[in-house]
């Protein structure tokens, strides 16, 4: 009898296991969804004078909330990482840093800027973090699409 008790168990926690990784992989992919390839090709042009390298990473955001992405950049090139935001997120900013987790560029301490430029002189990868900000007259409900491009020319 208890092992049908503990099987019934198992079956129910398997199915509610099942049914909320279902539910969180869709609830991604609807979020994703609403950040449609269209919204990103129009940060595409910002990329210029640079060749945007064909890969865009974007992702829906709540003020406050950050994502990070690890980059590799090719030796003996110049590059533009250019965060593209939603005005319906008001104070978007980006830190880059090393692998060893040296700080190597801040957004905040350039004017907020959207872009970095920089010439790579070794092959190296480099974690770009974005922080959806704080909006002031906001409860922090602000939601928004945040694409992260690069763009490359050889030097």
């Amino acid at each position: 009898m208890r092992a049908i008790q503990k099987n019934s168990q198992m079956r129910r926690f398997l199915i509610a296991t099942t049914a909320s990784a279902l539910l969180f992989f869709t609830a991604g992919e609807f979020a994703y969804a609403q950040c449609s390839k269209n919204w990103a090709r129009k940060c595409i042009t910002k990329v210029s004078p640079f060749t945007h390298n064909g890969q865009i990473n974007t992702v829906q955001l709540r003020e406050g909330q950050k994502t990070e992405s690890v980059l590799t950049f090719n030796s003996g090139q110049d590059y533009r990482i250019l965060v593209c935001a939603e005005e319906t997120l008001e104070n978007v900013s980006f830190v880059v840093y090393d692998m060893k987790g040296r700080l190597v560029f801040d957004s905040k301490t350039k004017n907020n800027t959207d872009v970095w430029d920089f010439k790579v002189k070794t092959t190296t990868q480099l974690k770009v973090i974005v922080d959806g900000g704080k909006n002031e007259n906001s409860k922090g409900t602000a939601t928004g699409c945040v694409s992260v491009l690069v763009g490359f020319k050889s030097s």
